[in-house]
């Protein structure tokens, strides 16, 4: 951190201004991978928004308070929101990806004693976990991390802080982020749960032409089979969907701010 970026965080004319940016970071912390992480302590993350607010400041223009302390928290809040779905941007790749998992773990029969019984001394599925830590090295692995991060710093150019902004379509842009875990999923389970459709209906048949073969019972060891087989195949065909994913984050941050830009006769 350089000194003058320092000094100018503390003089008195520019707390507002960070005030503002801090809301914006802490947004951001609280949404992206990585940074919202439980394992990571509080403190660092503290630390880490602190130090990137200061950086962050010489970019940004004045910003005035309002006059009533009482109409204060709607712009914080609106900040706060606006880094939220900055993270947003990167967390429905990887919970898209957690949900795969999810998906795959139900259809091959690992999640059957759980999904069936509802016991809390049953095991839950870690194939969500599993899929959910593989993209989130991905996302380490094309740095984007630091492409939120970039992202942020350009909106508070592009999107000051303490501006009016377009709440309704920021807002819809944002609740449209939801389908983006959905279709993450259907694309990165797709080959899997292919093949263990074509798995299904062929014991479907089997059982038929042979009504002795307890199908249920025999189903399960070949389900887990091909689906594992299956998976291994298609490990970078799911790589590379994620993979795309991640390297469209600054289109995508872009395309958020820019849902919450004011345009001219906007309201």
């Amino acid at each position: 951190m350089s000194p003058d970026a320092l000094q100018q965080a503390l003089t008195p004319d520019r707390w507002p201004a960070l005030i503002m940016v801090t809301a914006r970071v802490t947004g951001l912390m609280l949404s992206a991978p990585l940074w919202s992480m439980t394992q990571m302590p509080t403190a660092v993350r503290a630390a880490i928004t602190v130090v990137l607010s200061i950086l962050l400041l010489p970019s940004v223009p004045p910003v005035e308070l309002p006059v009533q302390p009482f109409d204060l928290p709607l712009p914080l809040a609106l900040e706060g929101l606006i880094g939220v779905t900055t993270g947003l941007t990167a967390a429905v790749l990887v919970q898209g990806a957690a949900l795969a998992g999810e998906m795959l773990g139900v259809q091959m029969g690992i999640s059957m004693g759980p999904a069936v019984f509802v016991m809390p001394d049953l095991p839950n599925s870690e194939f969500g976990s599993l899929f959910g830590l593989f993209a989130t090295v991905l996302y380490l692995g094309v740095d984007g991390h630091l492409a939120l991060v970039a992202g942020l710093a350009d909106g508070l150019r592009a999107l000051p802080p303490g501006g009016a902004v377009a709440i309704a379509s920021g807002a819809t842009v944002s609740a449209g982020l939801l389908g983006t875990v959905f279709s993450t999923a259907a694309s990165v389970a797709g080959p899997v749960l292919a093949t263990l459709l074509l798995a299904h209906v062929a014991m479907a048949l089997l059982n038929r032409a042979v009504p002795q073969l307890n199908a249920l019972m025999t189903s399960f060891p070949i389900t887990i089979g091909a689906g594992l087989l299956a998976m291994g195949i298609a490990l970078p065909v799911m790589a590379g969907v994620l993979v795309d994913g991640f390297s469209q984050l600054p289109d995508a941050v872009d395309a958020i701010l820019g849902s919450w830009r004011l345009t001219a006769g906007g309201r």
